[in-house]
């Protein structure tokens, strides 16, 4: 694991939203010693009336931080910066006001915790991002982008979103890819890319200690009595289909609206943020909508499922996507059904542990109820852990930082060398 080093990262996301891998890489690089200032979603787009909250949220973020001079710190070792910003891609304006306004900004906080040749890590691919490398690296900075969606997805800017990418790409000493569709667009502007997808936290998501009882043998009801057991789950009929995760436009709402109306005796339960509108479900009352779960609870959820989902529509942008919450279903021993985006039948072509089946309410409905009926004995459980093992965290990111620490001591002997190659 590196250890001893300043590390940057620009990430794509709030430092408080839903826990993915941004977070989980940051906090075990600053647990194995390594100072990390994690600087707060700067955009890919410009905002819209959906996203008030997170915009409001970042303002109280930002007003929070003047009294740290801009920076707050979350554990020992990382800190978050949440700057103010103008959206991506804008006119020529708006990238001046950001160079003149966010780059100092960033700089005095770099300067304020002392960090050096930071280590740089993006996430994204925007001008902004862009800016931020090449006021932030010196001779010693190494630079990598974790490359984990198909931003032209998620822009309109396609043109200038290519231009910045490739410009990060050429500057990159190692590029970390979701996917191999991923990883073949990241090729283009650069060699040294490598597939990582996201991992998982095996002890955030431990093996059941035991299976809950059969639903088929007349225990159909979740035990309230269980002191682990979260409240909104006490008292549920069984059995209990449940999803952890944003609720967003590549959720399949109207599938999961169709199938929860088709079996009223079931509990449809999801755990996490309404990020899309979600009124069809609201009206359903065998649906619980729990909303967004600190991290280290979301296994007490995930226990007491019976079946858990991936229920994402097929689109450009979910092609290249590798559901996370697959390998933490499985690490808890739980049954999953997906619909068939590329990532999940190739995970499933090399370990034959999922059921997928096609986004239509009959066809999912009948994935759910074989998975329902397939043993929970401790050896399938078992099976399924280590399936999910094999994504452990902390493996995956010791693999990614030797790859990193070659480019590093690349670095160093040609600074010590004065540059010559």
């Amino acid at each position: 694991m590196i250890q001893g080093r300043d590390i940057v990262f620009i990430a794509s996301i709030e430092w408080d939203f839903l826990w993915q891998g941004h977070q989980e890489i940051a906090s075990r690089l600053a647990e194995a010693g390594n100072r990390v200032l994690y600087i707060e979603n700067t955009g890919v787009r410009s905002p819209g009336l959906k996203d008030a909250r997170r915009v409001v949220h970042r303002l109280q973020a930002w007003a929070r931080s003047l009294r740290s001079k801009g920076v707050r710190q979350v554990a020992p070792n990382l800190y978050v910066c949440a700057p103010l910003v103008l959206p991506p891609f804008g006119a020529r304006w708006q990238r001046q006001v950001n160079r003149r306004l966010l780059l100092p900004h960033v700089r005095r906080v770099v300067r304020q915790l002392g960090l050096r040749d930071v280590l740089l890590w993006t996430y994204l691919p925007t001008d902004t991002a862009l800016d931020l490398i090449r006021s932030l690296r010196s001779p010693k900075s190494a630079v990598v982008y974790y490359c984990i969606a198909d931003f032209a997805q998620l822009t309109p800017q396609l043109s200038q979103l290519e231009r910045a990418e490739k410009a990060i790409l050429t500057a990159c000493d190692v590029v970390f890819a979701q996917g191999p569709e991923i990883a073949s667009h990241c090729a283009r502007w650069n060699d040294n890319v490598h597939i990582f997808p996201f991992g998982v936290n095996l002890d955030a998501f431990p093996l059941a200690a035991s299976p809950l009882e059969d639903i088929n043998t007349g225990h159909t009801v979740v035990d309230g009595t269980d002191p682990d057991c979260p409240p909104a789950m006490r008292n549920l009929p069984r059995p209990v289909i449940g999803y952890i995760g944003g609720l967003h436009r590549h959720v399949d709402i109207e599938l999961l609206a169709v199938m929860a109306r088709a079996r009223p005796q079931w509990s449809w339960v999801f755990v996490g943020p309404l990020q899309t509108a979600v009124d069809e479900l609201c009206l359903l009352p065998n649906v619980h909508l729990v909303g967004h779960q600190p991290h280290n609870d979301l296994v007490h959820y995930v226990q007491r499922f019976d079946v858990c989902m991936v229920p994402y529509v097929s689109s450009s942008y979910t092609d290249t996507v590798v559901p996370t919450k697959i390998n933490e279903y499985l690490a808890v021993g739980k049954p999953v059904v997906s619909t068939p985006l590329p990532a999940v039948c190739n995970f499933n072509a090399k370990h034959e542990i999922l059921t997928v089946a096609p986004a239509r309410p009959e066809a999912f409905l009948h994935a759910i109820e074989q998975a329902l009926r397939a043993p929970a004995d401790a050896g399938t459980l078992a099976w399924r852990r280590e399936v999910a093992t094999l994504g452990d965290w902390q493996a995956r990111l010791e693999a990614m930082s030797e790859l990193i620490e070659t480019q590093l001591k690349k670095k160093s002997r040609r600074s010590k060398s004065g540059g010559r190659k």
